[in-house]
């Protein structure tokens, strides 16, 4: 949107006082694309926004300016796919329904030989042609054409053109020797022969660039423009050591502009580098060209910062000829091909030190130390011996330098699968730092870095000074990244106080420090609950020259957090938004996820879509971190329509994140969904999967949906879980039953209540049923609500818990006995009838019942001491005539 381009509408602010037709401020629409949805709507330039949609909810808030407008779209398309404009005609505005018109398509190389113009309308126009303007352009075009789009550097898509300075760079942002595809419109007059039109239409170029770039070349050996098809002596000419150089030349210019510019932080960016490199190749295998060593390094690069290290590697084995890993793997099968024909030649010259180190870097985002071990063998030959690691000679004629040993020790280092004495035994390779000739590369103040580094990472803290007292023997100063990795190692062994004390040499040897070894101890200090060291620190910090980073910030209002203090968390936020020093540090999506977290933790749900609504403003975009914050905050505050379109806005949702989602479907009565969500989850740890199953059972019983939550109970089990008492208290308090005061009253007010009641009940029975399923036992407090819910409601529910208070006791009976067969009793209970069915059927169990010819069901209790008195006060409610006392003394008698 920084064009103004708001989807397929253009918009510009009209500042009051400012010239325009209809003498209003305002946000004015310059530009609609034909066939868009806003064009199919009947928006036109020259129409003035109004007002547009709240960020929730359907109200609308008035717009004047173009920020505003902006602002309402970023935030809203967080909360909502959909969006409404309110706009304003005035009786000027151009309306071209009817306005005919023609459109075609042209590839043209620069220079172009035209002249370009805005128009109010929002058009770029085609105002004349140079002197030396190709026939072609002539032939095709008039004064008066608009450019409406123009292909992207990098893939087919063609993209919508607004003015000339869009125009200008869609065109100057080619490839060498690459044409760029324009989209024309021409307004047809009435009366025109359309006929005459047809043959402005062209298909659209396919050349790919390694065409482009052998045409280009082709041109430049015969110093003349060439509209012909490229021959093949051409071909065979560019393949000239001559031609090859000069090919190389101008695809290292592009890889460099490419590379140089990345921001690999930036969503339009993401990935550029690469795909530049891909078509760099193709053009080389299109030529049949051999890489020399700079162009492969900045094409390894181009990988290499985009994150795929794999890539680097192919590269490196179709140019070179050798097995990136260094080991004797036949690697003929790599080719790099063209498009249409030729393929990269394999030549041992791209091979130098710097290519040998990308290999490194490559090799160390993979993680694999094994591979960086064997290139440094196969580099150095039979000199060197790591034992273990196999590597066949390269014969190279350069050896390694410090720096590549240095490369290779911080990829061997920061391995997870590589040891310490690994670590120990490529350090030990290198020579000491003295004045005479060695061997092998001497070590410097970066070798000792890194050494000391990989024993902070091991937490070998004796160690780690060892090696300092060596590195200040060797007449080497240690710098800021040496005392940052001791503290590091002093922290992680809890001595803050000897981190402090190391900062505070750092200030008397004159060692310029960064924020770095004080966000260590700071955040040592934040994991510990301590607020007032970690503010001294910061002071220190600023009276020293150095300016917090995002880090700090993000440390101390995360310790702040910790400290359960979201209000001081939020306030902190604020006060650096506010601070010019530090405003641009806010602009980080980790301190407004955090930001957002604290009034989440407040239940401001109306914050937290502020602050998003302020991120997105900001050009920040919401991570998954982000959204599961906004979601709980919205839960929080009950919203819980808003809390479910935040979740499923979150494209790979977490653990948590999924236990968020669970709570906000549940709340939107949605039991089906959350109970699939939870089902087979391998993303939920167990903890999270146990209280998402709770959270389930307790609001489909608060919504009185008995069905779904008897469901999640048998899912629970089934699926391998055992019921906890949180499980079985959090039944107990949405069923209401855990206050019995007054309860007898209030049942039978009336007949729907005691319905109610005897809904309950059932409910408890299933689950009484289910736990016995797996043998489980239930709690002594779930054991005696059962009873009181029976006795309170009467009548034949009275008479099953009578019968289960009697189970319980001949259960606990049958647990105790000595030559008590458990495969007896597992053949038994399969034959048993369940709870539920007996009360369903229960005149038609009655006589068996009476007589004892039917089996009951085991009654599995825990019964601790706390809840001894509330369960013989609830057998007590269930026992009927002369057996109550008696059954009261063998209950207490087993005990």
């Amino acid at each position: 949107e920084d064009d103004g381009m708001v989807g397929s509408v253009q918009l510009y602010d009209n500042k009051k006082g400012s010239s325009s037709s209809n003498g209003k401020g305002g946000v004015v629409v310059s530009r609609v694309i034909r066939g868009s949805i806003a064009w199919n709507a009947g928006v036109r330039a020259g129409d003035r926004i109004v007002a547009t949609s709240a960020t929730v909810g359907d109200k609308m808030w008035p717009k004047s300016t173009l920020d505003g407008v902006r602002s309402a779209i970023s935030s809203r398309k967080v909360m909502s796919s959909t969006m409404k404009f309110q706009l304003q005609r005035s009786s000027d505005t151009l309306l071209s329904e009817t306005e005919l018109v023609q459109e075609f398509e042209l590839s043209l190389s620069r220079p172009m030989g035209i002249n370009i113009e805005d128009t109010p309308d929002g058009y770029v126009r085609i105002s004349g042609f140079t002197d030396d303007a190709p026939k072609k352009v002539t032939d095709k075009l008039q004064v008066g054409d608009r450019i409406i789009a123009a292909d992207s550097s990098l893939g087919n898509k063609l993209w919508p053109i607004s003015n000339v300075d869009g125009a200008v760079s869609a065109v100057t942002s080619r490839l060498p020797g690459q044409p760029v595809q324009l989209r024309f419109e021409r307004v047809i007059e009435k009366g025109t022969d359309l006929t005459s039109v047809q043959s402005l239409k062209e298909e659209s170029s396919t050349t790919i660039l390694a065409r482009d770039l052998l045409q280009n070349y082709s041109k430049y050996q015969s110093g003349v423009i060439s509209k012909r098809t490229l021959s093949a002596s051409s071909e065979d000419a560019i393949s000239s050591d001559i031609q090859n150089e000069q090919l190389l030349s101008r695809c290292r210019d592009v890889l460099k502009r490419y590379i140089y510019v990345y921001d690999p932080t930036a969503d339009r960016n993401t990935g550029v580098p690469a795909l530049v490199a891909d078509r760099v190749l193709e053009a080389l295998a299109a030529a049949s060209a051999s890489l020399d060593a700079k162009t492969l390094s900045l094409l390894m690069n181009a990988y290499i910062k985009c994150k795929k290290p794999k890539e680097a590697l192919r590269i490196f084995e179709a140019t070179i000829g050798l097995a990136a890993d260094g080991s004797s793997k036949v690697v003929n099968d790599i080719v790099i091909k063209g498009k249409e024909k030729g393929q990269i030649v394999p030549n041992r010259s791209g091979l130098n030190l710097y290519t040998a180190t990308d290999l490194i870097r490559a090799h160390s985002i993979l993680g694999d130390s094994s591979s960086a071990l064997r290139v440094l063998c196969a580099i150095e030959g039979d000199e060197m011996d790591l034992g273990e690691v196999k590597a066949i000679n390269w014969e190279t004629t350069f050896k390694a330098d410090t720096k590549f040993y240095n490369t290779v020790l911080a990829a061997v280092s920061k391995s997870e699968t590589a040891s310490i004495d690994v670590v120990k035994n490529l350090y030990s390779a290198m020579c000491e730092p003295v004045l005479f000739n060695t061997p092998r590369p001497k070590k410097n103040v970066v070798t000792y870095n890194t050494m000391i580094s990989a024993y902070a990472r091991n937490g070998k803290r004796q160690d780690a000074f060892v090696l300092l007292n060596e590195m200040l023997e060797a007449g080497l100063k240690p710098d800021k990244f040496t005392i940052t990795s001791l503290v590091k190692v002093v922290v992680d062994d809890g001595d803050v106080d000897t981190a402090l004390g190391l900062l505070s040499d750092m200030k008397k040897a004159g060692i310029k420090s960064d924020a770095v070894g004080y966000n260590t101890v700071i955040r040592s200090l934040c994991d510990r609950s301590k607020w007032f060291e970690p503010k001294s620190l910061v002071a220190d910090m600023e009276a020293r020259g150095i300016s917090p980073d995002a880090k700090t910030y993000g440390l101390l209002m995360n310790g702040l957090l910790k400290l359960n203090k979201p209000g001081p968390c939020l306030t902190l936020f604020e006060s650096a938004c506010s601070d010019q020093r530090t405003a641009a540090l806010t602009e980080n999506v980790q301190l407004y996820t955090t930001a957002i977290t604290a009034a989440a933790t407040l239940g401001d749900y109306e914050r937290a879509l502020e602050l998003v609504s302020r991120m997105t403003f900001a050009g920040v975009k919401p991570n998954m971190k982000t959204l599961t914050s906004l979601t709980g905050a919205c839960l929080t505050g009950e919203n819980y329509k808003y809390a479910l379109d935040v979740y499923k806005k979150i494209e790979k949702p977490d653990g948590y994140a999924m236990l968020l989602g669970v709570r906000a479907y549940c709340k939107s009565g949605e039991f089906g969904t959350a109970l699939n969500l939870v089902d087979g989850n391998e993303l939920m740890t167990g903890k999270q999967i146990m209280s998402s199953y709770n959270y389930i059972i307790a609001s489909a019983l608060e919504e009185k949906d008995y069905l779904a939550a008897k469901k999640a109970m048998d899912n629970l089990l089934k699926n391998g879980y055992i019921p906890s008492k949180m499980t079985f208290r959090k039944i107990l308090e949405s069923l209401d039953l855990l206050k019995s005061k007054e309860k007898k009253a209030r049942i039978f007010g009336n007949q729907s209540d005691n319905d109610e009641e005897i809904e309950k009940f059932k409910y408890l029975l299933s689950v009484l049923d289910a736990i016995e399923g797996r043998k489980l036992h239930s709690t002594g407090q779930m054991y005696s609500c059962i009873l009181s819910q029976g006795a309170t409601i009467g009548g034949v529910y009275r008479k099953i818990a009578s019968l289960i208070q009697i189970q319980r006791s001949d259960s606990a009976h049958l647990q105790v006995q000595i030559n008590h067969d458990e495969n007896e009793e597992t053949s038994q209970q399969t034959n048993l009838t369940r709870w539920s069915d007996i009360l369903e059927n229960y005149s038609d169990y009655k006589t068996s019942i009476k007589e004892k010819s039917m089996k009951l069901p085991f009654v599995r209790v825990r019964i601790n001491q706390r809840e001894l008195r509330q369960v013989l006060f609830a057998e007590q409610g269930v026992t009927y005539g002369g057996m109550r006392k008696s059954n009261k003394n063998l209950a207490m008698n087993k005990r």
